[in-house]
């Protein structure tokens, strides 16, 4: 129940907000974080450690609380985060096959309670405002949904946003294939696989798009690399990074036509604008930047006033990294560039020696590359369920299924190239 409540308020925290508010919404995550930390006090025997990259971030977002605007606000915001770094400690007590059976099921029941409420939005003609803010007239920032289902236009689901939406979608379809390569769900595969393309297509996010080329290389990449010799998989590596850097050329030189084409402004949607306003804001402190705040908390300054697009106040600088500096610094950066290294490392050797089936086992590393592309254009990853799976797998790997060490085996003997 503990894991379930967690991965759905960090995957769908706007579902909450739009129905309660803030301030319940705050009160829900305290009683979260209370009960994150007496978990983890009952399984301290068994939990892995942190590692040193969350131990840094986590105490860097404490001290930050000394030069922030509002002390008692980033204190605030390194308490979420310390939540969910603990509930992050405590799943990794389970069996990876469990805790990736966790998520699809979460996953799935948020798309399908999407679908559901898009169907009833359309239904009903016109859109739908959320219930804590009421109906205040004429201004499209309230919106939970605009119910053009039928009409064509983009859903925005439980989470509020179709890219959000979308990004769900993803990852339970990462986690759908995995299943069903697996030899998993072997009536039902289609219906999660389908729901979940279905929910990407009608969210029609081009940065999803993206994750989707992004992941299938990867994945292809993984294939390729137990199927064939070492220096073979090399050249395979090397020849997809030097596709992808003549990709990101072209696109660069042809993207207003590729805008124009995909229907897009080319400024990324007032992306470009908001990193400019934000960057600017960095240099006022680039070492250790304003004070962390996870979520741009809108009653604190500058982040009531900083990003004002019309009526919309954003309350993220849509990039991960760039959003880090901001709030941590050049200091921050290294950190949490050093969580992403850590984190991947371990899902490559959940890859390379767990005993689950080879599908099952490139979901870490699928999921953290899908994050991490997500990363460049959104914030997200920094405080919901990225966060939460990136601390998970930067603290180790779990526990195999047949509960076996959690540590990682010594390769004692070189690994046997296959000829050529």
């Amino acid at each position: 129940m503990f894991a379930v409540l967690v991965i759905v308020q960090l995957s769908c925290g706007d579902l909450v907000r739009n129905i309660i508010g803030w301030p319940a919404w705050g009160a829900t995550v305290g009683a979260l974080l209370v009960w994150a930390l007496v978990e983890l006090w009952l399984r301290r025997k068994r939990v892995k450690r942190p590692g040193i990259a969350v131990l840094m971030f986590l105490a860097l977002a404490f001290l930050s609380a000394f030069w922030a605007a509002s002390w008692w606000s980033t204190l605030l915001g390194a308490a979420i985060s310390l939540g969910i770094a603990a509930s992050a400690l405590v799943m990794t007590c389970m069996p990876l096959q469990r805790f990736i059976t966790l998520l699809h099921w979460c996953l799935q029941a948020q798309l399908i309670g999407s679908l559901l409420f898009e169907v009833a939005a359309a239904l009903r003609g016109g859109g739908v405002r959320p219930v804590w803010y009421g109906d205040i007239a004429n201004s499209e920032v309230y919106w939970w949904t605009h119910g053009e289902l039928f009409a064509g236009g983009r859903i925005y689901g439980l989470p509020g946003n179709p890219n959000l939406i979308a990004m769900l979608a993803m990852l339970a379809l990462i986690i759908a294939v995995a299943r069903a390569l697996s030899g998993r769900d072997r009536r039902t595969w289609p219906v999660w696989v389908g729901l979940s393309v279905l929910m990407i297509a009608l969210s029609q996010s081009i940065t999803v798009a993206l994750i989707g080329g992004a992941i299938l290389a990867a994945s292809t990449l993984i294939v390729i690399r137990f199927r064939v010799s070492r220096p073979a998989y090399y050249r395979a590596f090397f020849a997809s990074l030097s596709l992808m850097g003549i990709a990101v050329i072209i696109g660069a030189v042809l993207w207003q036509a590729l805008a124009a084409w995909l229907g897009r402004s080319s400024d990324l949607t007032g992306r470009l604008d908001i990193w400019r306003i934000v960057l600017v804001r960095w240099l006022d402190s680039p070492i250790v930047g304003d004070g962390w705040m996870g979520y741009w908390m809108p009653w604190v300054e500058p982040y009531d006033g900083l990003i004002v697009h019309g009526s919309i106040v954003h309350l993220q600088a849509h990039n991960a990294w760039i959003d880090m500096a901001l709030q941590l610094g050049i200091i921050g950066v290294l950190i949490f560039f050093a969580l992403q290294v850590t984190a991947m490392r371990n899902a490559v050797a959940i890859i390379r020696y767990g005993n689950e089936h080879p599908a099952i086992r490139a979901v870490p590393l699928l999921l953290l590359i899908a994050l991490a592309v997500q990363g460049l254009t959104e914030s997200r990853p920094l405080t919901e369920i990225g966060a939460l799976l990136l601390f998970v797998f930067a603290a180790g790997l779990p526990r195999s299924r047949e509960g076996g060490p959690r540590t990682l085996p010594i390769e004692t003997q070189p690994r046997q190239e296959q000829p050529k």
